[in-house]
């Protein structure tokens, strides 16, 4: 439904509403306003929706509408009122304690008052509130929700000056507010909008119902819907909500009031004038029932007047369309099949009636239904009888199913199913009915997923325990299929399987104790198989068997130890002979003196390749006989017995003893140890000379926490040499622990596989060996239990390629050069221990001692005169190594090439090889140790007057001879040679070439004077006194040899400067310009002036004096004077008008645009521009045939005689045919023809026949176009024949083109004419009859050829006119030629020869071609030599657009150059900075470790830092993998930072890093030189614009492209000096990365140093403890070592917890991981910096040998271009 704006609200307002009001009492007649939508209230419900009737809602509710404040309730009260006249009464009195009567109580003034009663005297009654209160309300309560329309109240007094109107739809209880009404909005309510309302629901304050006008009878009006607005559908919530009501309150806020209120009451109360007063209140609306009803009756037992008034709205509704309610809100019972909805229009929406098939009498709707089914039934049955359910009772309920035989709305229809309620679905249900297509049967029981049977009362197969509670009925036995034997079947009570062997559980699920992997493999379960050493106990995770480890120990059988982490060996108790005590004597044990010092020789021994290890440690201790070791032992980890091994190298064949003797330091505390008693005395054994280790069998008991000492002494009982001393390397002594002492460690199969393997012999060899797979277990197993766990390997990050180490025996993977198990040492022969591993000795074997050096320098101990690190050269002044022997340099040096010998740095005037001769300037012989004596030359070499190389003294007469330098000669080289003077004045005499700038005989001694220097004999064309000038008639720089002969025209110089004869011309000295004649140009006078012409006539160049208006420019022809004219003008200086043209050549010249063909000569006249048409022609421009001759243009021949009589038939056929055309557009097509046309048609015929014999001959015939195509071949001809005629090409630029065109368009022409004769062909074939019944069609065509035709016409003309105009050409050359001849002959024959001669090159009066020279290229006449030159400038042009081609691929490359150069140089700007950022951060980094290294020296070498701080700091540090990049330093550095910042002390300085700085600095100073230097290259533009400028001006001048060459240098230069400047840079960061190594090999030396005061802190804690031992022995210094113990405990405790330290300690390893990836990054991307610099400095020098190859392709050009030059102005070939 759409209503419009206010529809059902009219004449609200003015005098409408007061006829209403007026039109009687019982409102039967009105016309109020209408609901939504509605023109009318409807009576009649069937045809649709429906509604009651509008009315006033006061009426009859006067006790529902209150007033929360009235006048005189409680008694009379005064109230006056506003009067301006003295006689009028202004005060009365307000009694309203009982109701209006106008008799008794006509002062009552209660609210009942407003309603609208429709009397005569209306206004003597009204409602009126209190005087001077603002805040009173009126408050009407309906008993039901009524539709609301709108509300009038009419005012006694001043309406309010702010008022609001509110409503409530439940009861009351809630209120919104309607509308605000102020005279100021703004000031009253404030949050309230003042409109316009921009939605009908806005809430918004109005200002034009409070005004204080006027004073009475004003009126409030308020429409519940706002008539501006257009809505759709009213029944929306929103709008229900806006028009329905259940209460209506009217709020007065404010009074109207005049400002006496304010005055005081000296006269009074000024507020009982001020109050509210009503006359009436309308309140406008119907009963509301949704459109289901059209009247309304009173609600019963609820709130009203006892009599309803007449004309009252009541409230509830008399529902139609099956509907209920109050308002019709809802169904009836029973018709609830289609949702409730408002009848709307023509739809009434009525309910539905339910159906529930006969087995219920109520039902609801249901939504969700109503969808599921399209909207067709939403209706849901209710309490369904006779075992039925559903939405419409059609189904059987559960339990139940319906009888095939009867239909559902049978009350006998459902039976009770017979299923056992345990074992079916749902309890016990069947299948309600029987439906073959979804294959169901009616009371089939359905069985649970896990029963069968009809009732459903057994388990299947394979299940047990049938229950009801189960949703499955029985469940699964679920077998384990891997534990439970095949083919077998549970218990169908119990659900017990049968399992295999090692399954249990009742499903046979899982393994029993001690077994895994039931269904991982076939055979089912395995056992755990712990590793017994390795595991806690035999048991395992039954899924995947893994066992439980001890620590560090992973593997499912707990036989593999953890990354990181190994298993100790069996000899892994090695105590190295180095480091035991040397024990004296050569007694048995017991009377042996111990403890005396005595002096053992170390013998290292260094791996080789090739050779197995047989050695552990760096080497063996050289132990004489009777002489012993004593081993300190205090590392035992349990209780148990050992086996003593000893590893030895006799020197001799002779075997050896061993006596060993145990001692302990205290008493044993094991029970172990005290049950097996090893007795103290020395145990003797053999060590035999055929082997390398030797076992004591019998057990030694050992425990931890006592320390031991192993005393072995060696001695040789039969030695073979009595008086010789023997010795044995002794390596180390093993302590290898029994494995049968250790309980319940393996069984006696692993016990007999131990000693069957050889596993003890085996594992304490040396060296490379294989270990059987037994004993690697057992010893694995051992070792774990020994150790509790796997070992960590500890590997030395330094000294090794990783953390990981070999499984048994926990061997690190050390670097070159780097033994021990941890890779912590150099080997023997190396040194230098560091990230890089250890560097080998390389002592040279010829020039050392051994081969050993010393491990921290790598110094080798070198031979006598030997020097170096590796002892690989001689000392200095000695060479030769191996053999070295002293200098051979006579004395005369002290050092020379340590190899060759050759000495350095000869002293005392000597040179060679050994100081053998004299250096030049000076003689004798040092080989016999004589010394050098300086050469007198004349004076010695160190004086000014030395002219010698060298000298030498004549062996016959004792002489001295000088070998003079050039320019002096005699013996004492005091004379000067021919070509030389000596220098006036000069102290030393000296000698000069002669000043003669290379244009003499330097050989000839007359060529100057020897004295003054002055030039006699100058060549080269020269003259002056020093040949500087170049001769007269020459020209050029005479100090480059280069004077040429001036090459200048006799006819363009003056006659002064070329005297004739043998004698050149005269010509600038330096340009070799020409003295030219005036107006006379060019270097050598060879051209005129622009503007100038007549070179030839001697005297200067003649003025042009070209008409400038007329003509192109103000040149003429060098020859013969004639202007290039604009078109339209002629004459020599065009200052006439072109023939066809006419009119004033001064102001301007008309073509005449005469047709050439059709004209005579002249073809116009000059003053009128009239053609002179010959005979037959006429027209205006001459080209059209005359009246009387043929259309063949320009043939135009004279008709026949009988052309008059056809011209007059033609012009009547003609007439009769348009008319007939007219004829047969008027008529339509009847299908037939008319008896009267007959004789039309005939006349048609002979028409049409004449017409064809007309269309037989064309206007234009084959004939005709043939003469054209031989009139343009004539053309051609005539053409070729003028090509000598050069003035031509000047005078006719287009006629080449003209030609073309004329050609192009005679066949336009022929094509056409081709087409109309095939039209006319078409024509001529038609039948009559065809023609007569298509003339319109004809009539058509016959318009398209029309148009055509005329289409022609212009093309046809065109070509004419380009005929005519050719021709006009043709007459103009002919007469100007005749003008020319006529202008020869009155020239005399003499003038004429000398002429012909000039121009010819040969005597004579006949033409060049007949000439004897041909006028050929061998003739010297202007004419051969013009036409050479033109062709020469022809092939010049060719050659030179040949050469633009080639240059432009040179243009290429340099300008792919010129990019190439711009992207070098934006990489090398962001290198820079890359560079400078890498510098700054790796300058702050080294800064940082430069201070912290300081603080921890400082720190570690501090006196007063407790001990057991520098242990806690050196821990860490050694524990700290150092990196191997600058990150990862920065790293760990932050870390022992972060550990001994509680420890630092002391205020260190960074004094010792300074020069590092400086370095640094240095390189930063020099890279920012670098980078400036790149800048200060020129852009690549510039270079291009060089080489552009350098191909454009290539045809100009030498001099250009000698700079271009030049230039092209300079660029080269520079970019190789940006390469080398680019090299520099990159040499610098090469140095850059070498300081840096250097700067970590220092930390690494630190560390050393660190590593060195670790040892002393450790040597000083075991000081400690043997003082605290020590100390427990004495009783009276225990309470003061408790006390400081005690004190020690607080100071630890008040250090924190651990788990903050680890936090700490966890944060630190993530900053410091962070850390070292971001500078990882940096170092990465410093690498690839660098290759890419690498890369642009071999892209610049590929580039530079680009540039090489364009500069000779350049040079190349350059000289093609001036030997062209040459020829041009040699005018040679």
């Amino acid at each position: 439904m759409e209503i419009r704006g206010w529809e059902w609200l009219e004449g609200a307002d003015g005098e409408q509403r007061r006829s209403e009001r007026c039109a009687g009492k019982g409102g039967e007649t009105e016309r109020e306003g209408l609901l939504v939508g509605l023109q009318q209230a409807q009576d009649d419900c069937g045809a649709g929706s429906c509604h009651p009737a509008v009315g006033d809602l006061l009426l009859g509710r006067s006790k529902q509408l209150v007033a929360s404040s009235t006048c005189g309730v409680n008694g009379p009260q005064k109230y006056c009122i506003i009067g301006y006249l003295e006689a009028e009464q202004k005060c009365f009195v307000c009694d309203s304690r009982y109701p209006y009567n106008p008799y008794t109580q006509h002062n009552s003034h209660m609210i009942e008052n407003v309603i609208t009663a429709f009397e005569p005297d209306r206004k003597k009654k009204w409602w009126q509130s209190e005087n001077g209160v603002d805040h009173v309300s009126i408050r009407l309560d309906l008993e039901t929700l009524f539709q609301f329309s709108h509300l009038i109240l009419t005012f006694k007094t001043f309406r309010p000056a702010a008022m609001l109107v509110e409503r409530s739809t439940d009861f009351g209880q809630t209120w919104k507010a309607f509308r605000y009404f102020a005279q100021d909005c703004a000031a009253s309510f404030p949050n309230i909008s003042s409109g316009p309302s921009k939605g009908v629901g806005d809430v918004i304050c109005d200002s034009r119902y409070s005004d204080i006008e006027p004073s009475t009878e004003g009126e409030v009006v308020l429409k519940a819907l706002d008539p501006s607005f257009e809505i759709e559908n009213p029944y929306v919530p929103y709008i229900q909500e806006l028009i329905t009501m259940t209460n209506l309150r009217i709020n007065f806020t404010k009074l109207h009031t005049l400002g006496d209120a304010l005055l005081g009451r000296r006269h009074g109360d000024p507020l009982e004038k001020y109050y509210y007063a009503v006359y009436e209140m309308v309140v406008r609306g119907n009963c509301f029932c949704n459109g289901h009803a059209s009247h309304c009756d009173p609600i019963q037992n609820l709130r009203g007047d006892v009599f309803h008034q007449p004309g009252m709205v009541h409230g509830r509704c008399i529902c139609h369309h099956n509907t209920e309610g109050l308002s019709c809100e809802r169904c009836k019972d029973f018709y609830n099949d289609a949702p409730w909805r408002p009848a709307e229009g023509t739809h009434n929406n009525a309910c539905k009636r339910c159906n529930c098939n006969g087995h219920s009498g109520r039902c609801h709707f249901d939504m969700a239904v109503y969808q599921a089914s399209g909207g067709v039934s939403g209706g849901v049955c209710e309490d369904c009888q006779h075992n039925t359910t559903g939405h419409h009772c059609d189904q059987c309920k559960l339990f139940f199913y319906q009888d095939p035989h009867k239909a559902i709305s049978d009350p006998h229809a459902c039976l009770p199913c017979s299923c056992n309620p345990e074992g079916t679905l749902h309890h016990g249900a069947c299948e309600s009915h029987t439906d073959p297509v979804l294959g169901t049967v009616a009371g089939r029981c359905l069985c649970k997923e896990n029963v069968e049977g009809v009732r459903c009362d057994k388990c299947k197969a394979n299940h047990f325990r049938l229950r009801g509670s189960d949703p499955l009925g029985c469940q699964p036995c679920n077998c384990d299929a891997a534990g439970t034997l095949p083919f077998s079947v549970c218990d169908s009570t119990t659900g017990e399987c049968l399992c295999q062997q090692f399954t249990t559980g009742r499903r046979c699920e899982k393994c029993v104790e001690g077994y895994w992997g039931l269904g991982k493999s076939v055979y089912g379960c395995s056992p755990c198989d712990c590793d017994i050493g390795g595991s806690q106990d035999n048991l395992c995770s039954p899924e995947d068997g893994q066992c439980k480890c001890l620590p560090n120990i992973v593997g499912r059988q707990c036989n593999e130890p953890a990354p990181g982490y190994f298993f100790l060996p069996l000899d892994y108790y090695i105590y190295e002979a180095e480091h035991a005590t040397p024990l004296s004597g050569s007694a048995p044990l017991g009377a042996a003196e111990r403890g005396q010092d005595l002096a053992l020789e170390v013998v290292f021994r260094q791996p080789s390749t090739g050779r197995a290890v047989t050695w552990t440690g760096p080497g063996f201790i050289r132990v004489p006989s009777g002489a012993g070791l004593r081993f300190a032992i205090d590392n035992i980890p349990l209780a148990m017995d050992f086996t003593i091994a000893i590893r030895y190298e006799p020197e001799t064949l002779e075997d050896w003893l061993a006596s060993v003797a145990v001692q302990p330091t205290g008493v044993s505390s094991s029970q172990h140890c005290k049950a097996s008693s090893f007795s103290q005395e020395p145990h003797v054994f053999a060590l035999p000379a055929t082997k390398r280790i030797a076992l004591l069998q019998t057990p030694v008991c050992l425990e931890p926490g006592t320390q031991y000492s192993v005393d072995a002494y060696f001695s040789q009982p039969s030695a073979s040499d009595p008086k010789a001393k023997p010795f044995i390397l002794i390596d180390s002594l093993g302590l290898i622990p029994r494995i049968n002492s250790m309980e319940n460690l393996c069984n006696k199969k692993d016990l007999d596989d131990y000693q069957k393997y050889h596993c003890v012999e085996i594992a304490s060899e040396v060296g490379p060996h294989v270990l059987p797979e037994a004993c690697a277990r057992l010893i694995a197993s051992m070792s774990a239990r020994l150790h509790h766990g796997a070992v960590a390997c500890k590997c030395n990050p330094q000294g090794s390629l990783n953390a990981s180490c070999s499984r048994l025996g926990g061997q690190c993977h050390c670097k070159a050069n780097v033994v021990g198990r941890c890779c912590d040492t150099c080997s023997a022969g190396s040194y230098g221990f560091g990230f890089h591993g250890c560097y080998p000795c390389e002592c040279h074997p010829q020039g050392s001692v051994s081969s050993l050096c010393d491990q921290v320098t790598g110094q080798c101990a070198c031979l006598r005169d030997v020097d170096g690190r590796r002892c690989s050269q001689c000392l200095p002044g000695y060479f030769g190594f191996p053999h070295c022997r002293p200098c051979a340099c006579h004395g005369f040096a002290e050092l020379c090439h340590p190899v060759t010998g050759e000495c350095l740095n000869c002293s005392r005037f000597t040179a060679g090889s050994h100081c053998e001769r004299c250096i030049d300037g000076y003689y004798g012989n040092p080989s016999n140790r004589e010394p050098c004596r300086p050469c007198m030359c004349p004076g010695v070499p160190t004086s000014k007057r030395f002219f010698a190389h060298s000298c030498y003294q004549d062996s016959q007469t004792s002489q001295i001879v000088c070998n003079c330098l050039e320019g002096y000669s005699g013996n004492r080289c005091d004379e000067c040679p021919s070509g030389f003077y000596k220098i006036p004045g000069s102290p030393g005499e000296e000698c000069a070439p002669c000043p003669c700038n290379s244009n003499i005989d330097v050989t000839d001694p007359e060529s100057c004077n020897r004295v003054t220097g002055e030039c006699v004999k100058c060549l080269h064309n020269t003259h002056g006194a020093n040949c500087q000038f170049c001769k007269p008639g020459y020209f050029g720089s005479a100090l480059n040899q280069d004077c040429r002969i001036c090459k200048c025209n006799p006819a363009g110089v003056l006659p002064a400067t070329c005297p004739g004869g043998d004698a050149t011309c005269l010509c600038d000295p330096a340009t070799g310009a020409c003295l030219c004649q005036p107006n006379v140009v060019g270097t050598t006078c060879d051209q005129c002036a622009p503007g100038y012409w007549d070179l030839a006539g001697g005297k200067g160049c003649q003025l042009c004096d070209c008409d400038l208006k007329n003509t192109q420019s103000n040149q003429c022809d060098q020859l013969t004077g004639q202007c290039q004219c604009k078109v339209g003008y002629g004459g020599k200086r065009c200052d006439e008008c072109e023939e066809n043209y006419f009119g004033n050549p001064q102001k301007h010249c008309i073509s005449c645009n005469c047709n050439p063909e059709g004209t005579s000569w002249p073809q116009c006249d000059k003053a009128t521009g009239v053609c002179n048409c010959r005979a037959g022609v006429t027209g205006r421009f001459c080209d059209q045939c005359g009246r009387g001759f043929e259309k063949d243009f320009p043939s135009c021949r004279q008709c026949h005689l009988c052309f008059d009589e056809w011209d007059t038939e033609i012009t009547a056929l003609a007439q009769t045919v348009q008319g007939l055309m007219r004829f047969a557009a008027s008529l339509e097509d009847k299908g037939g023809q008319m008896p009267s046309c007959d004789m039309r048609f005939k006349a048609f015929e002979d028409a049409i026949s004449e017409i064809e014999r007309i269309l037989k001959r064309p206007v234009f015939s084959w004939e005709a176009l043939s003469s054209i195509k031989d009139f343009h071949g004539y053309v051609q001809q005539q053409i070729t024949q003028m090509s000598p005629i050069r003035s031509m090409r000047y005078e006719f630029p287009d006629l080449t083109a003209s030609i073309e065109d004329i050609g192009e368009e005679a066949d336009r022409v022929y094509e056409l004419l081709q087409q109309k004769l095939d039209l006319h062909r078409t024509i001529h074939y038609l039948s009559l009859k065809e023609a007569i019944n298509n003339i319109k069609k004809h009539s058509e065509v016959s318009f398209l050829a029309e148009e055509k035709a005329r289409e022609t016409t212009p093309v046809v003309w065109h070509s004419q006119h380009t005929r005519q105009s050719v021709l006009t050409v043709i007459h103009k050359q002919a007469w100007e030629r005749s003008k020319v001849l006529e202008q020869l002959k009155l020239i005399k024959i003499p003038g004429i020869q000398h002429l012909a001669e000039k121009i010819c090159g040969v005597p004579g009066n006949h033409s060049c071609a007949a000439a004897a020279c041909g006028g050929g290229p061998n003739c010297s006449g202007a004419l051969p030599l013009s036409s050479s030159a033109f062709r020469k400038a022809e092939e010049t042009a060719v050659l030179l657009t040949n050469l633009t081609t080639q240059l432009q691929d040179p243009e290429n490359q340099v300008e792919h150059i010129r990019r190439m150069a711009e992207d070098t140089k934006l990489k090398g700007s962001h290198f820079n900075g890359e560079l400078e950022r890498a510098k700054n951060q790796i300058k702050i980094d080294r800064e940082v470790t430069k201070e912290f290294i300081k603080k921890v020296k400082n720190f570690l070498s501090d006196e007063s830092v407790p001990p057991e701080d520098i242990e806690q700091v050196a821990s860490y540090v050694l524990q700290i993998n150092l990196p191997l990049t600058p990150r990862e330093l920065r790293s760990m550095i932050g870390k022992i930072r972060s550990i001994m910042a509680h420890c630092e002390r002391y205020k260190l300085n960074a004094n010792k890093r300074n020069g590092k700085m400086e370095v640094a600095q240095t390189l930063l100073v020099e890279a920012r030189a670098a980078d400036k230097a790149a800048k200060a290259l020129p852009p690549v533009d510039k270079i291009n614009d060089e080489l552009k400028n350098a191909v454009s001006s290539q045809g100009r001048s030498k001099n250009t492209l000698m700079k271009l060459n030049e230039g092209i240098q300079g660029i080269r230069a520079q970019i190789t000096q940006a390469g080398n400047q680019m090299n520099k840079t990159s040499n610098k960061l090469n140095d850059f990365s070498a300081k840096q190594s250097r700067l970590e090999d220092e930390i690494t030396t630190l560390q050393t140093k660190v590593l060195m005061n670790r040892n002393q802190a450790t040597n000083v804690r075991a000081g400690a403890e043997a003082a605290y031992k020590q100390a427990q022995k004495i009783d009276n210094e225990f309470a003061d070592i408790k006390r400081k113990y005690a004190i020690l405990q607080d100071k630890l405790k008040a250090k924190g917890p651990p788990k903050v330290t680890l936090q700490k300690v966890k944060q630190l390893k993530e900053e410091a991981e962070k850390l070292a990836e971001e500078t990882e990054k940096k170092i990465r991307r410093i690498t690839d910096l660098e290759k890419k610099l690498q890369d642009l400095n071999q892209t610049k020098q590929d580039k530079a040998e680009q540039l090489r190859q364009l500069e000779e392709q350049v040079i190349a050009i350059k000289n093609e271009i001036t030997e062209q030059e040459s020829k041009y102005s040699t005018c040679k070939s």
